[in-house]
C-alpha cells in the first residue's frame, strides 16, 4: 500500500485540509475539504457545508499547510 500523496508529493493524512478543483459547466473554482479518511486511491472528508465528499483524482489535490 502506497501512501496517498498530493500534487506536491506531500503525504495526505486524516485531519489535513486540502483544496481541489471543481468544475460546473464553464465555471471553475477551488474547494476546501477536511480529510477524515485516506484510502489507496481516494480521500473522504467534509466540505465547509458539512457535505461528505470523496475525491478520486489525487493528482489535483494540494494539502494546505497548518497555520502557526
Amino acid at each position: 500500500m502506497n501512501p496517498a500523496v498530493d500534487f506536491l508529493g506531500r503525504t495526505i493524512k486524516a485531519g489535513d485540509t486540502v483544496v481541489y478543483p471543481v468544475r460546473r459547466k464553464s465555471q471553475m473554482w477551488l474547494s476546501k475539504l477536511k480529510v477524515t479518511q485516506v484510502l489507496d486511491d481516494s480521500i473522504i472528508g467534509f466540505n465547509h457545508l458539512g457535505k461528505r465528499i470523496t475525491v478520486h483524482n489525487l493528482k489535483n489535490v494540494v494539502v494546505v499547510p497548518k497555520e502557526s
